[in-house]
């Protein structure tokens, strides 16, 4: 039987099909967008007036719409699928568990109403990604959709010929580079929290996927009749101390506990209380902000634990590094490798609005730094025994 229906590994990896695809829809409108702006014929002679008469005839927003709708169509297909694989896999685990320990399998672990509140509640969240969605422009200040965006530009365009002796390209390029820095963005209105697309999507799905898991776990526990439970263990878990004493997830990983009912200790008296030592249900504790850690039913004496203490002891070996005259731990160089993906992704969306926009030079400058980035990227990712995620790079047209 395999430990986990998941590995953490393969969580994190879930969502990136999804996440992939809002990229490209991103980079599609960013295209969109800058290769509109570009003057074919003529680069230094152009007057407020010719820059109106472009700002006119504007994108078309019905073909900025299907691009969304397009992309909403697949992922509620990708999505379904993505959550129909959750289910099996949980179904098939639990399964493989009731039977280890001996009881009559149930009709249904977890009701489909259930599953379809889940489902639609993740739908409603991509649609409100969509719907959120824009560029952020004025130093942060304003949040506009696609086709107002461009508009943005002209007349920033526009306004820097006014006031100053510049060419075209000159008076483009700092709009160009405002609308690549900040990519698709959206914005969640009650809390006025703004993310990236990608990262929206990520934590949309995510939640959708844990709310899944944690169905299955709470009721198989239940039809179990355990109150003891493992959870996971990875590589390069947060090791930091913080302000709460279970900040650092590798100190309590890969172990077992006993979720207490009203405070009581556990009656075997084998192992420390879940919520006090991992900090279940808090933001910076188990299934909190960021963690990839799950819990799973455990049956004393029937069940076996996937790691032992020695082998979380040492289940950081060979990862992390000393690059460039400091040292990281396992956890801080994950961290670091997804800040120089990430650093690469606005380098290359920077890119790809120069050369939509006719900016050559530009694009040429910005090339050697990507570069530059992939060669760190490479020989950091080698010092610290960490794969490649080139995936989490792309940009897509």
């Amino acid at each position: 039987m395999a430990h986990y229906p998941f590995t953490p590994e393969l969580l994190d990896a879930l969502p990136e099909e999804l996440a992939e695809l809002f990229r490209g829809l991103e980079d599609a409108l960013l295209d969109e967008i800058c290769s509109r702006l570009a003057l074919k014929d003529q680069l230094n002679e152009v007057t407020v007036q010719a820059i109106r008469a472009l700002r006119l005839h504007g994108i078309d927003t019905r073909d900025v719409e299907k691009a969304i709708q397009k992309t909403s169509g697949i992922s509620e297909k990708k999505l379904n699928k993505l959550f129909d694989d959750v289910i099996a896999r949980n179904q098939k685990y639990y399964t493989d568990v009731i039977d280890m320990a001996g009881l009559t399998q149930p009709e249904m672990l977890v009701d489909a109403p259930v599953i379809a509140a889940i489902r639609a509640q993740t739908l409603d969240e991509f649609h409100n990604i969509t719907a959120s969605m824009g560029f952020l422009v004025d130093n942060g200040r304003t949040m506009l959709r696609p086709a107002k965006a461009y508009q943005w530009a002209l007349d920033s365009a526009a306004l820097q010929i006014q006031t100053g002796a510049v060419s075209y390209n000159q008076a483009i390029k700092p709009a160009v580079q405002q609308l690549a820095k900040s990519g698709i963005k959206t914005v969640n209105y009650e809390s006025g929290h703004v993310d990236q697309i990608d990262v929206a999507v990520r934590r949309a799905v995510m939640t959708g996927v844990n709310q899944i898991c944690d169905q299955y776990t709470k009721q198989s526990a239940e039809y179990l009749q355990t109150r003891y439970f493992e959870i996971s263990a990875h590589s390069g878990a947060r090791d930091k101390p913080g302000h709460s004493p279970w900040s650092s997830h590798k100190d309590w990983q890969g172990k077992v506990y006993y979720q207490s009912e009203n405070g009581e200790p556990d009656p075997m008296g084998l192992y420390d209380d879940l919520v006090a030592t991992t900090g279940y249900g808090y933001v910076d504790g188990l299934t909190g902000a960021n963690c990839r850690h799950h819990k799973y039913p455990f049956i004393p004496g029937v069940s076996e634990r996937t790691y032992t203490d020695d082998q979380l002891k040492h289940i950081d070996d060979g990862l992390g590094c000393e690059f460039q005259g400091k040292k990281y731990s396992a956890y801080e160089a994950t961290q670091m490798q997804r800040k120089i993906e990430r650093t690469i992704r606005k380098l290359k969306r920077k890119k790809a609005g120069y050369n939509a926009a006719g900016l050559a030079n530009d694009e040429q400058a910005v090339s050697i730094r990507i570069q530059r980035q992939r060669r760190q990227y490479k020989a950091f990712s080698k010092a610290a025994g960490l794969p490649e995620q080139r995936e989490r790079m792309k940009v897509l047209y």
